[in-house]
């Protein structure tokens, strides 16, 4: 019974191998800030502390001593950035630089410090267990194992090389279009017998008869009555002065009341008058729009 109670628990130290502690020196040697002094003695002075900070977080594997590694470099890094706010003291915007990256450092290195413990404490439980011990241990001996064949191995052996597949052939340049030549639009040069030979041949006398352009698009005169004393053109139809006068009046009832109550134009006549004709048209007409006209309620426009 006794010596069921006295079962010796296994020596963990001893399962984390040489290479990890080897690899686990030299990167921490790597990544801790100089010493103030720089000299072999401070150097190696600052590396033995490191590595007696990371035994007392007793590491028993590779993880947790990565782990404790980390924690102990923050630290340093944060002393480090200590020291130097201490020596730029004055410079207030240096010292709030180096003052936010000290918060930070310390932070991250009990974050560390935390996640190490926690890991620490799980793996207290399953030590506790015999048969999850041998578990995690098998597993650790397969892992282990199964990489040291894989670097023995050497590299993968290369596989059949693959062609490299020849770049397209460059798309044929697009043979060069003539550039067609733009209609003429005036008589073509004497140099160019093709282009006097493709315009219509007009004989001299009928080129003679043709008529100008500026003949063809009559003046525009601006619109005026017209009078008694112009001439009616031979091609112009009569004239219905019965018919202009309504009109007039349909359009312009109070210029045409004017011009009936005055006999003719008003004295003071404010709209363009009419000519002499449709002005005797209006004042004698006797058509229902004129003499709708002379009633005392004529609507005015």
């Amino acid at each position: 019974m006794d010596s069921m109670n006295n079962t010796t628990q296994p020596d963990l130290t001893l399962a984390l191998p040489f290479h990890a502690y080897y690899q686990l020196y030299h990167t921490l040697a790597a990544i801790l800030p100089p010493p103030v002094n720089d000299t072999p003695e401070a150097l190696a002075a600052r590396t033995h502390a490191a590595m007696d900070k990371v035994a007392d977080m007793l590491p028993t594997n590779a993880n947790e001593a990565d782990l404790a590694a980390q924690c102990v470099a923050m630290r340093a890094q944060a002393e480090d950035v200590l020291r130097l706010l201490r020596k730029h003291q004055g410079d207030i915007m240096l010292e709030m630089k180096l003052n936010a990256q000290y918060n930070a450092m310390v932070r991250s290195s009990l974050a560390v410090l935390g996640r190490l413990q926690r890991t620490q404490a799980i793996r207290h439980k399953r030590e506790a267990n015999d048969a999850t011990l041998k578990a995690d241990e098998w597993t650790q001996h397969v892992v282990v194992r199964s990489m040291q064949q894989a670097m023995d191995a050497g590299p993968a052996p290369a596989g059949p090389a693959v062609p490299a597949a020849e770049p397209p052939a460059p798309a044929p340049e697009p043979a060069p279009v003539a550039a067609k030549p733009a209609p003429a639009l005036a008589a073509a040069p004497a140099s160019v017998p093709e282009a006097a030979s493709m315009l219509p041949q007009v004989s001299a006398p009928v080129a003679a008869g043709l008529p100008t352009p500026a003949a063809l698009v009559p003046a525009l005169a601006p619109f005026r009555p017209r009078s008694t004393a112009e001439p009616a053109e031979a091609n112009e139809p009569p004239r219905s002065l019965p018919t202009e006068a309504e009109y007039y009046a349909l359009t312009y009832p109070r210029r045409a009341r004017e011009i009936r109550h005055h006999r003719g134009l008003p004295p003071n006549c404010s709209f363009g008058p009419p000519d002499d004709e449709l002005v005797h048209a209006i004042v004698t007409g006797s058509s229902p729009a004129l003499r709708a006209l002379d009633g005392a309620n004529a609507a005015a426009p």
